[in-house]
C-alpha cells in the first residue's frame, strides 16, 4: 500500500491557544512540586515512593534516566518536600578518650547540642584554668605549702645536723652540693682539707683517716636515705594540697556541667574522666612557667607567661593538655530542620567518607581529634544521600567505600595515609557511626545494566529501580502541564511570558524531540534552554513577550551555531565533490539517506547506494562490510537482502549471480539497517535492468518477506533530501519512508509548505515492491513490464552463461586448458 502524506499529516500544530491564554495569565512563582507534576513519570514517582517508603536493609535507589529528563531536579524536589516532614537527626560530636588517644570518642546529642556541648566544655576550660590561677595564688594555699615546706625543711636540718655534728667530732668536713652530700678530712683549723695536706700525711694517718671515713659514710648513707623519704612525704603532702586545692575550685564546674548534661550518660562519664585528668595534670597547666626569650636568647625583663597560656604551636602537640578538653562538633542540625538531603556533587572517598586533616610540625605532619572533617556520609545520617553516578566512579576508593558503609550499616572514618608518603603519620580511627540512611544515585541505563551484570553487591545494596522515561502522551492534560512548566521557568529565572504562539511552538519542537507526533519530550532541559535562547532574542527586540518568532530564531541560530560540518558537507555536494544526483533515472543506484550526530545536533544527508551484478556463486558483497567500515547492524542488513532475494526466487531460478552493494563516497564507520530497503531496491534494478527516479530517496529497514520495518531519524533525512534538493534547484522531489513510520513525522515548517505547494512529496510505503512502484514506476508481477519476470529472466540467464562452455582453448599463465580443464582448476579454487 502505497499513500501520500498530506502536509496536515507531516506537523503537528498547536491548536490550545485559548487554554495557554489562560495558563500564561496566570504567571507566578510556582510551588516547588510544580514540576513533579509536569514531570507525569508515573512509573519513576511510584519507584521513588516505594524505594523511600521501605526503611529494611538494601532498598536503596538508583535513578535511570538520561540528562535533561529531569530525574535530578525531580528527585531532589521529592526528598525536599519528604524530609521537611522528618524528624531531624541527632548530631555527632568527638570527644577525646582517656583510655586510647587514637581512638576518639563518637557521642550522639539532640540535633543542635552539639555546640551546645562545646559551649560547656569552652567555659569549664577557661573558667577552671582562671580559678586555678586564682586559688595556687591566694594566701591560703601559700601558707599551707610554706608550713609543709617549713616542716620538711625542719626534719631535713635535724637529720643533716646530727651527722654534721657526728663528722666534725671525727675530724671531718660535711659539705653540702645540691642533690648530694660529701665528707671531706679537716686540718686543724676546721676547714676541709686540701690534697697537698693529704699528701704530707704519713701512712698510719692516711689509713686512720679512711677507716673514720668509711665508719661515717655508712651513717651518711642512713641520713641520706632518711632525707629523701622525708623529700618524698613532703612532695606527697604538696601534692595533695595542690590536688584538694584544685578539687575544691572545679569541683563546682565539674557538677554544674554534670548536672546540665544528666541524661547524656556518655558525656556526664566523660566529664569525670576529663576532671580527673585535670587533677592528674595540675603541674602542666598552672605549676609551669615558661619564659618569653628576645632574639638572642636572653630574657630582659619580658612578661613571664603561665603554660597554658602559650600558642598551642609553642609547644609539642604531645604537651598540648588543653586539647584532650576540647570537643569537634562533627555534625550539627537545628533543631527543627527535618532530615538532611546532602547532594554530593564531588563524590571522592575523602569528601563521601571523610577526612583526617594534617600539619606540619618540626617536619613531621602531626594531627589530633579536633582536625577531623565529617563527610557526606556524616552529614547525610538520618536523611537520604544524592549522588551522580558517573561522578561517583571516578574514584573506586568512594564506591567501594559507600557500598562497605551501607552494607555494615556504619561509618567509620580510618585514614592510614596516602601511598608513597614519606613521614610520619598520626593515624586516628574514630569510633563507628551507626548509619541510617536512604542512598539515591542517578545514572544512565548503560551504567545500571554494567554495574548489575559485573558488582555483585549492587543489586543486593540498590533494589530499587526508578526509570525515567523520555517521553509522554500528547494529551490535553499533559500539555496544560508543559504550559505551567513554561511558566515555571520563566518566573523563577525572570524571563519574559511566552505568548500562546511562542509557547506553542515551544510545544511543537517538544514533539519534535519525542519523536513522534503523539508524544512531548520529557527532555525538559532542552525545552528550559530553547525558552532561555528564545528570551535572548527577544531581549534582542526589546520586547516584553517571546513569541514564536522567537522561538524560530533560537533554533535557527542553533542549527547555524552547531551545524558547521552540515554546512561543509552541503557545499562538497552543491559543488559536486560529494556526487548526488537528484534528477533523472539510473540503474542500479538509488538516494538513501542517514543521519550523522554530532554530539547533541543531528541532521540528515543522502548518499548513494550503488549495485553491479554478475554471474556467480549466488553472493551478495557488500563492500563496506568487506572493507571494515561496515557496523554489525549494517552487516546484519545486507545478508537480509540475501534472504529476501532467496524468498522471492530461490525456490524456483537457481541464484547464480555476484552483487557487489556499495555505499559511495563513505569514508568512515557505517552502522544501522535503515539502509537496507534502498539496497535491496538497488539489487532488484540492477537484476531487472531498469533505472532508479533519482528524484527520490528512500529509507526503511526490510525483512526477508520483503515488509518494510520502521527507522528512526525520518525528520532529519527528511530534511537533509530537502535542503539537499533545494541548493542543487531540483524539482519534483520526494522522499519514500515505511508506513510505520509516518507518526514520528514532525517536520519544519519550510518543508510542510513545500508539501502543502505540491513542491516536495513524502510517500508511506508498507512493501519492498511499493518502494520499487514509485522508483521504477513497475508493479512487480502485473504487467508486460513487471519486474519480476525481468529478474527471474536475468537470473537464468546468469545461471546459463556460468554453464554455457567456452570455444577454444583458454590461457591461465603458461598453460593452455580446455573449457573443461578451465572449469575444474577454477571449482578447485
Amino acid at each position: 500500500m502505497i499513500r501520500e502524506l498530506t502536509h496536515s499529516e507531516l506537523r503537528w500544530k498547536f491548536e490550545f491557544e485559548s487554554l495557554a491564554s489562560d495558563v500564561l495569565k496566570q504567571r507566578r512563582r510556582p510551588r516547588k512540586s510544580s514540576r513533579i507534576g509536569f514531570m507525569s513519570q508515573e512509573r519513576a514517582l511510584a519507584a521513588l515512593e516505594l524505594g523511600l517508603g521501605i526503611k529494611q536493609r538494601g532498598f536503596n535507589i538508583f535513578v535511570v534516566g538520561l540528562p535533561g529528563t529531569g530525574r535530578t531536579s525531580t528527585v531532589n524536589q521529592i526528598l525536599a518536600e519528604r524530609a521537611r516532614k522528618e524528624e531531624t537527626p541527632d548530631d555527632i560530636i568527638l570527644l577525646y578518650n582517656f583510655a586510647d588517644r587514637d581512638r576518639p570518642l563518637a557521642v550522639s546529642v539532640p540535633a543542635s547540642l552539639g555546640p551546645k556541648v562545646k559551649k560547656t566544655y569552652d567555659l569549664i576550660v577557661e573558667r577552671m584554668l582562671s580559678n586555678l590561677e586564682k586559688a595556687f595564688e591566694a594566701e591560703r594555699f601559700l601558707s599551707e605549702r610554706q608550713e609543709i615546706e617549713n616542716v620538711s625543711q625542719a626534719k631535713t636540718e635535724s637529720l643533716l645536723g646530727s651527722i654534721e655534728e657526728q663528722a666534725h667530732r671525727e675530724g671531718f668536713v660535711l659539705t653540702r652540693a645540691a642533690a648530694s652530700l660529701t665528707i671531706t678530712p679537716a686540718n686543724k683549723k676546721g676547714e676541709a682539707l686540701s690534697e697537698e695536706e693529704f699528701d704530707e700525711l704519713d701512712q698510719n694517718q692516711k689509713e686512720e683517716l679512711e677507716a673514720r671515713a668509711e665508719k661515717l659514710e655508712s651513717q651518711l648513707e642512713d641520713a641520706v636515705r632518711r632525707v629523701r623519704v622525708v623529700e618524698k612525704d613532703t612532695e606527697d603532702a604538696l601534692a595533695e594540697l595542690e590536688r584538694k586545692t584544685a578539687y575544691r575550685v572545679i569541683e563546682p564546674l565539674f557538677e554544674a556541667a554534670r548536672v546540665q548534661w544528666k541524661p547524656h550518660k556518655v558525656i556526664v562519664d566523660h566529664l569525670n574522666a576529663l576532671q580527673e585528668d585535670v587533677l592528674s595534670h595540675l603541674r602542666h597547666l598552672i605549676a609551669n612557667q615558661a619564659t618569653i626569650p628576645d632574639d638572642a636568647g636572653h630574657n630582659d625583663g619580658a612578661e613571664i607567661h603561665p603554660r597554658h597560656m602559650l600558642e598551642e604551636d609553642d609547644f609539642d602537640p604531645d604537651e598540648s593538655i588543653l586539647l584532650h578538653y576540647k570537643v569537634n562538633v562533627l555534625v550539627t542540625r537545628p533543631k527543627a530542620a527535618g532530615a538532611p538531603v546532602v547532594h554530593e556533587t564531588h563524590p571522592t572517598s575523602s569528601n563521601l567518607i571523610g577526612r583526617i586533616e594534617q600539619r606540619l610540625h618540626r617536619g613531621e605532619t602531626i594531627t589530633d581529634f579536633t582536625r577531623i572533617r565529617a563527610g557526606a556520609l556524616y552529614r547525610a545520617n538520618g536523611g537520604y544521600l544524592v549522588i551522580e553516578m558517573q561522578d561517583l566512579l571516578r574514584d573506586p576508593s568512594a564506591w567501594e567505600g559507600l557500598k562497605r558503609a551501607v552494607k555494615n550499616r556504619a561509618i567509620e572514618l580510618d585514614d592510614p595515609g596516602e601511598p608513597g608518603r614519606m613521614v610520619s603519620v598520626v593515624s586516628l580511627r574514630p569510633e563507628p557511626v551507626p548509619l541510617s540512611l536512604k542512598v539515591i544515585l542517578i545514572g544512565t541505563p548503560e551504567l545500571y545494566y554494567a554495574l548489575s551484570k559485573n558488582d555483585p553487591d549492587f543489586n543486593k545494596l540498590f533494589k530499587v529501580k526508578a526509570d525515567f522515561d523520555l517521553e509522554m502522551e500528547r494529551s490535553k492534560e499533559r500539555i496544560q502541564k508543559y504550559l505551567q512548566f513554561l511558566c515555571a521557568i520563566c518566573a523563577e529565572e525572570k524571563l519574559r511570558t511566552p505568548t500562546p504562539a511562542g509557547a506553542g511552538r515551544m510545544l511543537e519542537h517538544a514533539v519534535r524531540l519525542s519523536g513522534n507526533q503523539k508524544k512531548l519530550t520529557a527532555r525538559i532541559g532542552e525545552i528550559a534552554d530553547l525558552a532561555r535562547e528564545a528570551n535572548y532574542w527577544a531581549s534582542k527586540e526589546k520586547v516584553h513577550h517571546i513569541d514564536a518568532n522567537h522561538v524560530r530564531k533560537a533554533l535557527k541560530a542553533r542549527a547555524e551555531r552547531e551545524g558547521f560540518i552540515q554546512s561543509r558537507i552541503l557545499e562538497d555536494i552543491t559543488e559536486g565533490r560529494i556526487h548526488i544526483e537528484t534528477d533523472g533515472a539510473i540503474v542500479g543506484q538509488c538516494n538513501a539517506l542517514t543521519v550523522i550526530e554530532l554530539g547533541n545536533y543531528e541532521f540528515g544527508v543522502p548518499l548513494r547506494v550503488t549495485c553491479r551484478v554478475s554471474s556467480g556463486r549466488g553472493e551478495i558483497i557488500d563492500v563496506e562490510r568487506e572493507t571494515q567500515l561496515g557496523g554489525p547492524i549494517h552487516t546484519k542488513g545486507t545478508l537480509i537482502i540475501r534472504g529476501l532475494l532467496m524468498d522471492r526466487f530461490g525456490r524456483d531460478v537457481p541464484l547464480g549471480l555476484t552483487a557487489l552493494l556499495c555505499m559511495e563516497q563513505t569514508y568512515s564507520e557505517v552502522d544501522g539497517d535503515s539502509a537496507s530497503l534502498a539496497e535491496a531496491c538497488t539489487l532488484f534494478s540492477s537484476l531487472a535492468n531498469v533505472p532508479i527516479s533519482q528524484h527520490f530517496a528512500i529509507t526503511g529497514s526490510v525483512d526477508q518477506r520483503g515488509k518494510i520495518q520502521a527507522v528512526g531519524g525520518v525528520n532529519e533525512k527528511i530534511e537533509g533530501f530537502f535542503t539537499v534538493c533545494k541548493r542543487l534547484k531540483s524539482k519534483n522531489n520526494g522522499v519514500i519512508i515505511p508506513a510505520s513510520s509516518a507518526s514520528d513525522v514532525m517536520l519544519s515548517e519550510e518543508v510542510t509548505e513545500a508539501c502543502k505547494n505540491n513542491e516536495f512529496k513524502i510517500f508511506a510505503v508498507e512493501t519492498l515492491e511499493d518502494a520499487l512502484f514509485l522508483l521504477t514506476g513497475r508493479k512487480w508481477d502485473e504487467g508486460k513490464d513487471a519486474l519480476k519476470p525481468a529478474i527471474r529472466e536475468t537470473l537464468e540467464h546468469l545461471q546459463r552463461i556460468r554453464f554455457t562452455p567456452r570455444l577454444g582453448p583458454i590461457k591461465m599463465g603458461k598453460l593452455t586448458l580446455s573449457q573443461n580443464e578451465f572449469d575444474t582448476e577454477q571449482s578447485k579454487l
